[in-house]
């Protein structure tokens, strides 16, 4: 697990960021509404590709070349391996996973931003979730509660490659101790972490995941990608 601050990441950096891209990617890049947008895409598709030439020599960083899948989950189509990744940005962040032998999903987002938190998870939450939710009478804590399990389900159907069209009640999620319980039997290690004010969540298929996350701030970034 790698995570940027892209707030903290120098004005003049970004056109070397977008240099680590590919064409699609630029592109995409390029038509964003908002720098804030723009800068957040592609701080979590830089940090990808800078860690995975971290971890094969050789290969330049736009060089790695992605399909998806029906629901929309990153896959490496070259060159060809075991590695598993996923990626996720919101406004001032960017985080990435990256595991080998093992289906891995991530989501980050920022937990004071305002929402009507209560309403919308009794309307996509499981019951038991929602309860949570609604056991917190402080607005500001009731809005935590429900980033920190939003990111936390965001990041299992991430991983079992469903998106949101896996359906956000069709399992739960506890906070104290963090599991998934999941009625197809399917299981699930999870992990999250508060950063600034960020939730970033990351879930693993199957039990024992060694979770790690490091924060890459711009110029470690920029060296990871060995473009400095």
């Amino acid at each position: 697990m790698f995570y940027v601050d892209v707030a903290a990441i120098d004005a003049d950096a970004w056109p070397t960021l977008v240099a680590l891209l590919d064409d699609a990617e630029a592109a995409r890049a390029a038509r964003f509404a908002f720098d804030a947008d723009r800068r957040a895409y592609v701080a979590a598709h830089a940090l990808l590709r800078a860690r995975l030439c971290a971890r094969a020599t050789g290969i330049a960083p736009a060089d790695w070349r992605f399909g998806a899948t029906t629901h929309g989950k990153p896959f490496l189509l070259s060159p060809l391996t075991d590695v598993d990744v996923s990626l996720s940005h919101t406004r001032g962040m960017a985080a990435v996973a990256i595991a080998s032998g093992r289906d891995i999903g991530v989501d980050v987002e920022c937990y004071s931003k305002p929402r009507n938190a209560l309403k919308v998870a009794e309307r996509y939450f499981a019951p038991e979730e929602a309860e949570v939710v609604r056991r917190q009478r402080d607005p500001v804590l009731q809005n935590e509660a429900f980033f920190a399990i939003w990111t936390l389900k965001e990041s299992v159907l991430k991983a079992d490659g469903r998106g949101l069209a896996g359906g956000l009640d069709s399992f739960v999620v506890n906070l104290s101790p963090l599991a998934v319980s999941s009625g197809s039997g399917e299981s699930y290690s999870v992990a999250q972490w508060r950063r600034g004010g960020f939730f970033i969540s990351a879930a693993a298929r199957g039990g024992d995941a060694n979770f790690r996350i490091e924060e890459m701030r711009a110029g470690a970034l920029l060296e990871a990608a060995r473009i400095v």
